[in-house]
């Protein structure tokens, strides 16, 4: 008997849930998927937007030293192993994305500069923005990282693209 209950519960909870979400692509105006990646997008947002009450932006000198320090810098080479290695190379040598261990940038190398880049990013050029999806902080990790590979040489490294900085 439980073997059918769970037969009959699973079609009940399947049509309840498929629905529910019909309702919505109505509501909504949208197709299925399209409702569905909306409401995900929606949740992101939101905790991306608590991340960001959460963590204290510092700005100018607050932001270079918050850069400088050790602990941020080793964060922040563990996220960029974790998020961007696959176009920037393990090292920063540059893969599909830019060389980051020279000194030419293609959009600013001042810190606001850098933050603002992997903050936003150039969907354009096929960098994505990681401030919604990591949050304010671990973007701050990440800029303290870059920064402080500058100077850097690696194998195949990347040739340079930019300006000079």
């Amino acid at each position: 008997m439980m073997f059918y209950a769970t037969i009959v519960f699973s079609f009940l909870y399947m049509g309840y849930y498929t629905a529910k979400s019909v309702a919505i692509s109505r509501a909504t105006g949208q197709g299925l998927a399209l409702a569905w990646s909306g409401a995900r997008l929606a949740a992101q947002t939101r905790e991306a937007e608590a991340s960001r009450a959460a963590f204290v932006v510092p700005t100018g000198d607050a932001l270079v030293q918050y850069l400088r320090m050790p602990a941020n810098i080793s964060r922040g080479e563990a996220q960029f192993k974790a998020s961007c290695v696959a176009c920037h190379g393990e090292q920063g040598q540059g893969l599909i994305g830019p060389n980051l261990l020279d000194r030419f940038w293609i959009h600013g190398g001042s810190p606001e500069q850098v933050l603002y880049s992997i903050a936003t990013g150039w969907p354009a050029n096929g960098m994505p923005g990681w401030e919604l999806s990591l949050g304010a902080e671990k973007v701050h990790w990440l800029t303290a990282y870059v920064l402080s590979i500058q100077g850097r040489s690696a194998p195949n490294a990347k040739e340079p693209q930019g300006v000079e900085e």
